[in-house]
């Protein structure tokens, strides 16, 4: 009865991760909770996951992330791509792939991504190269250089601690190079030679106005001489109420080449073209009678939108982003940020009509005007990924060579076993911190807490399928063994690689890690073997998330911003998933053998 409960309880919660009605870290809370109601683990036990070392790593990597983020360490490996890549399309894949893979090998996967978005819509002008064909292979980078760690990827470091629970000697830093080494060099490899070419280029406009078709959404009226609108603040004239729309711009006719970034508080003077956001039908109707004449001879684009006090910006909804299920009005953008949005495009479809009370989802891409410094304070929140811009502002470089030097501390006290990598972790943090490489308010920003929480409120779920409580894990296991233990122990670790890579397909890849990883130790154990190798499997695995846009979050966040569609992902993913199957069980037994258990 105990096993129903368990296997249901997992049923729930992979229909939920796959259908994403629920968010993930609410599902996982969901599953501890019910834990903890039904007295299957006890209280300490069921918060034991914040806890955890694991855990506490994982916020520390997100933290000296933001070190590097910060201090402009990752914008200088992004320069590295267009020097390494050349002007040859397969050199530049490459580049794109090894630069994030590296980064990606010591801080997180998204925040790898995200920083380095914006390179790659420079790279693609300065090379005449196709952007989608960079971003695709940019998510796919992240998640491959993540193999090559202990630190480069959560799956990791809970496959590592699963060990250590079971009593076995837990994974060291550099233990996955080997087999991440391999992994990734067929990625890449498969990329610049094949995968780029079944990444689909669709024609798209050449400027942003363009992109987000704005031309049939804009235009320019004129305040007259007599206009009962003239003298009075926007607020005043109630100008949204009486006509329906928003004044992205004011050129003041008095001062030639004056534009003004308008606020309710701005006064209206005869002779000011204004700029606006509306439905033309509602205005040509209202033309001959209104108080404001329609000015149709301009021709928008994105000049006539921008200025030295004003930018256009291409922004995207982060991963951490607390607008996500908030829709534009409910986030206050305009207030809190002083910009006004013009166009929301999901999935390569532009929304322009009541956009502003559509939730936003991660991966919604946003046109936004605003002043230049307006655009800079996005740029630096957590809840968005400034992508396209007029021109992007360097970061300060000042402690870069103190954070770069910080986090090589951290990674040779955990490489050389001084201290525990949860506690080295806890030394950067420190450091980083109190050298001002990160800003204290800053810290908790930078963290991605609904991965903490997922982690956190799953581990329960694992404890409470071992031995000392309703031993589902070995009760799995010696089923799972009936079956294919007579193939060999090649077949049990191949099947645990494929059960990995399908299910991280449609929930979160250290959601699969904390599942799978104490049942791959209890499988291992059932045969008579070290568990070594079935957790490195399990580890890749959860990291081979090519087939789906929703496997990961670096791949929603190129999905949107590249304009591509589901299908393009198992397009060309479904090969590069056979080739690192392959590479896996060739190249996983070789360095980690199937070796008999040693006596206890």
């Amino acid at each position: 009865m105990e096993h129903l409960f368990i296997l249901g309880l997992i049923g729930i919660a992979l229909a939920l991760f796959a259908c994403e009605i629920v968010r993930p870290d609410i599902v996982a809370i969901g599953v501890a909770l019910s834990l903890l109601l039904t007295r299957a683990v006890s209280i300490q036990e069921g918060f034991s996951g914040f806890s955890n070392p694991a855990v506490i790593t994982v916020l520390c990597m997100f933290i000296l992330s933001s070190g590097l983020v910060r201090t402009g360490v990752a914008d200088r490996l992004a320069g590295l791509i267009t020097r390494m890549g050349g002007g040859h399309p397969a050199l530049l894949t490459a580049a794109v792939m090894i630069t994030v893979g590296t980064m990606s090998a010591f801080m997180n996967n998204i925040g790898a991504v995200a920083i380095l978005l914006p390179t790659m819509f420079a790279i693609a002008r300065k090379s005449d190269y196709p952007v989608a064909r960079l971003l695709i292979p940019l998510s796919f980078g992240s998640l491959l250089g993540g193999l090559t760690t202990l630190i480069g990827t959560p799956p990791n470091l809970l496959c590592s601690m699963a060990l250590e629970e079971a009593g076995f000697d837990s994974f060291r830093l550099f233990d996955f190079l080997p087999t991440g080494l391999a992994v990734m060099a067929t990625g890449v490899l498969y990329m610049a030679w094949i995968g780029r070419f079944l990444i689909p280029v669709r024609k798209s406009a050449e400027t942003l106005t363009q992109q987000y078709q704005l031309q049939d959404y804009l235009t320019e009226l004129v305040v007259p001489e007599n206009s009962p609108m003239a003298g009075k603040s926007l607020a005043e004239s109630s100008f949204r109420k009486e006509t329906g729309l928003s004044v992205l711009r004011i050129r003041r006719a008095a001062v030639p080449g004056r534009t003004i970034l308008p606020s309710p508080a701005t006064v209206l003077e005869p002779g000011d073209r204004l700029i606006v956001e509306g439905n033309l039908d509602h205005l040509i109707r209202g033309k001959e009678a209104g108080p404001l004449k329609i000015y149709a001879e301009t021709k928008f684009d994105d000049k006539s939108l921008t200025g030295e006090d004003v930018e256009l910006a291409e922004v995207g909804i982060a991963p951490r982003s607390a607008l996500t299920g908030k829709s534009i009005n409910q986030g206050h953008l305009h207030r809190r940020f002083n910009v006004l949005v013009l166009a929301l495009r999901r999935r390569g479809q532009t929304l322009q009509k009541q956009f502003t009370s559509v939730p936003l989802a991660v991966g919604d891409m946003l046109l936004v005007q605003g002043a230049p410094e307006a655009i800079n304070e996005m740029a630096h929140s957590p809840e968005f990924l400034v992508v396209n811009r007029l021109e992007h502002e360097a970061r300060d470089a000042r402690r870069a060579g103190l954070a770069l030097g910080i986090m090589a501390v951290a990674i040779a006290c955990a490489a050389t076993g001084l201290l525990h990598i949860s506690v080295a972790g806890m030394l950067g943090v420190l450091l980083m911190a109190v050298t001002g490489c990160v800003r204290v308010q800053d810290m908790y920003q930078d963290v991605e807490w609904r991965v903490i929480f997922l982690i956190a409120c799953m581990m329960p779920l694992g404890i409470a399928m071992d031995d000392q409580h309703t031993g589902t894990a070995r009760w799995l296991a010696e089923n799972v063994v009936d079956w294919t233990g007579g193939y060999g122990p090649r077949v049990v670790m191949a099947s645990l690689f494929l059960f990995t890579t399908l299910i991280t397909e449609v929930m979160s890849n250290a959601a699969a890690a904390v599942l799978l990883a104490p049942i791959g130790v209890a499988i291992a154990v059932g045969l008579g073997l070290e568990p070594y190798p079935f957790l490195m499997a399990i580890a890749i695995g959860a990291s081979t998330t090519f087939l789906t846009p929703i496997g990961h979050q670096a791949n929603m966040l190129v999905y949107g911003v590249g304009n591509y569609r589901f299908s393009d992902f198992p397009r060309v993913g479904l090969l590069l998933n056979a080739l690192i199957f392959t590479v896996a069980m060739v190249v996983v037994p070789i360095v980690w053998p199937f070796a008999p258990l040693p006596p206890r």
